[in-house]
């Protein structure tokens, strides 16, 4: 079986949410960047390969989902997790329809950060098992 990339992106415009992230999955091993908006975390992306992004969807200037159709257009490997404090939030149909993006959806604060991280690498065992 192929080695996991274990590079991930945080995006949320709360510090207290990335940081907490940043040091679950530093704790793991993970490689670990951050951005504050999804304008940002764009950037970053212009520079830095990720295999994974944990993304907010209320952010201030490009929301999660507008974040996630232009990463995964400039990515196609890279996978998508949905973290938000939104309890009425549902995902839009064209994103329930990408295999790169997680088919659940975690809610703010997150009560099982084992559970989001086993998706995150389920779903990157699914991509690199597709590519091999």
């Amino acid at each position: 079986m192929a080695q996991i990339k274990k590079e991930i992106l945080i995006v949320d415009d709360e510090i207290y949410i990335r940081q907490s992230f940043i040091d679950y999955f530093e704790d793991r091993d993970w490689l670990v960047f951050d951005a504050d908006s999804g304008e940002s975390a764009l950037e970053l992306l212009k520079t830095q390969a990720c295999s994974a992004v944990i993304v907010d969807i209320r952010m201030t200037g490009m929301d999660g989902e507008t974040f996630i159709r232009n990463a995964s257009k400039k990515h196609p490997d890279m996978v998508f997790v949905i973290c938000t404090g939104s309890p009425e939030y549902e995902t839009s149909e064209d994103l329930r329809q990408c295999p790169k993006v997680a088919d659940q959806v975690f809610g703010k604060p997150v009560t099982s950060i084992d559970k989001l991280e086993n998706t995150v690498k389920d779903m990157l065992s699914d991509t690199n098992e597709k590519n091999n």
